[in-house]
C-alpha cells in the first residue's frame, strides 16, 4: 500500500465529519495515513494517530497572506511525510503542494455539487461563479470528489458523486417517538418554534435554552445526544445545512428546512430537498402557521418520500479509497 496525507480544512466541523469516516477507510484498506488539521478539525482528529496541525486559510482579505504561509510551511511538512498521494478535504494550498510535488491528489468538496453538475434547480448565477472562484484551485487535483445528500449527474469525468458516510452513532434503531428535532444553526429560530408549540407539537431544541419559550424542551448540543434525538424524531425543523439535511434523508426524517433571505446556499439546498419530496422549504422571515400546520400533517400523513440515498449514493470514504487506488495504479 501507500503513503498518503490526508489535509482537512479547519472551518467548521463539516470537513472533518467527513474525515473521520476517510481516514478510518484508508487504513483499512493498507494506506500508511498521516492527517494534517487546523482550528476545529484539529481538535475532531487530535486523537488519531499521525496528526499534525497546520494554519487555517481563512476566506477574506488575509487569504493571500495565509496562502504565502501554508505554502512555504508545507513543503517542509510534506518533506517529511513523503507522501504518494494527497487527499484534501476543503484544504486548497495542500493541492499546490502536491502538484509541485508530481504526486496524485484527491480533492473533496460538497461546492462541487453546484459546479460541476445537472441539479433539478439551477443554482443562481452568482453563487455559481462565487463558488468557482472561491473553488479554483480544486481543479488542480487528479480526482475530484462532490458530496450532496441528494443524487446528481456530473458535468466532469474527474468528478465521482458521494453522499456523507452515515456516523456511527447514527446507525441505531430508527423510530418515531412522537415529538420533532429542533436545530439551528445561527440560534435564529424562535419565531419557528414559537409556532411549532402553538400548533400543538412536541418540540425538543438542541441549543441554548429560551426562557420565552417555556412549553419547550431543550437538550445541550452534543453529538451523541443529537444522533439519539434524531434516530427517534418523527420529523426535524431545522436550518437547511447540507449536513444534517443528508442525515435526514439517509434516515428518512422529513424536514422542515428554514433559510435566511439572502443566504443562498441553504435557500438552494432547501429548495432541492423540497423538489426531492423529502422537505418543505420556507425562508426564516416568510414563515407563517399554515406551513407549520403542513408540515405537521404531512409528516402524520406520512406524505414525505425518501428516496434510500444509503443504497442511492455510495458514502464519500469508499469513493475516496477507489480514487486513491485508481492513482496508485
Amino acid at each position: 500500500m501507500a503513503r498518503v496525507s490526508l489535509v482537512v480544512h479547519g472551518r467548521g466541523r463539516g470537513h472533518a465529519s467527513r474525515a473521520v469516516a476517510c481516514a478510518r477507510a484508508l487504513r483499512q484498506a493498507g494506506h500508511a495515513l498521516h492527517v494534517f488539521a487546523g482550528g476545529d478539525s484539529e481538535r475532531v482528529l487530535k486523537n488519531m494517530s499521525e496528526v499534525t496541525a497546520i494554519p487555517i486559510v481563512r476566506p477574506g482579505l488575509g487569504a493571500p497572506g495565509g496562502w504565502l504561509r501554508r505554502l512555504s510551511s508545507d513543503a517542509s511538512r510534506f518533506a517529511a511525510a513523503a507522501p504518494e498521494c494527497v487527499v484534501s478535504d476543503g484544504d486548497q494550498p495542500s493541492l499546490v503542494v502536491a502538484r509541485r510535488r508530481k504526486v496524485g491528489s484527491v480533492a473533496i468538496d460538497h461546492g462541487l455539487a453546484l459546479t460541476h453538475s445537472r441539479l433539478p434547480i439551477r443554482p443562481p448565477a452568482l453563487m455559481r461563479l462565487y463558488e468557482r472562484l472561491n473553488n479554483a484551485p480544486l481543479v488542480l487535483a487528479d480526482r475530484l470528489v462532490a458530496v450532496h445528500f441528494l443524487p446528481f449527474a456530473a458535468t466532469d469525468e474527474r468528478v465521482a458523486v458521494a453522499r456523507p458516510d452515515l456516523r456511527d452513532d447514527l446507525r441505531g434503531p430508527v423510530t418515531r417517538d412522537g415529538f420533532l428535532l429542533a436545530y439551528f444553526r445561527d440560534d435564529n429560530g424562535r419565531d419557528a418554534l414559537a409556532l411549532a408549540l402553538a400548533a400543538g407539537a412536541e418540540v425538543v431544541c438542541f441549543g441554548e435554552r429560551d426562557p420565552q419559550l417555556p412549553g419547550l424542551r431543550f437538550h445541550r448540543s452534543d453529538r451523541a445526544g443529537f444522533a439519539d434525538h434524531l434516530r427517534r424524531c418523527d420529523g426535524v425543523i431545522a436550518s437547511a445545512g447540507s449536513n444534517v439535511l443528508a442525515e435526514c434523508v439517509m434516515l428518512r426524517k422529513p424536514a422542515l428546512a428554514l433559510y435566511r433571505r439572502g443566504d443562498a446556499e441553504q435557500a438552494l439546498n432547501a429548495q432541492l430537498a423540497e423538489h426531492a419530496g423529502v422537505a418543505l422549504a420556507r425562508g426564516f422571515e416568510d414563515l407563517r402557521p399554515g406551513d407549520i400546520a403542513d408540515f405537521l400533517a404531512r409528516v402524520r400523513g406520512g406524505e414525505f418520500a425518501a428516496p434510500d440515498l444509503v443504497t442511492a449514493m455510495p458514502p464519500v470514504s469508499e469513493v475516496v479509497v477507489n480514487a486513491v487506488a485508481a492513482l496508485l495504479v
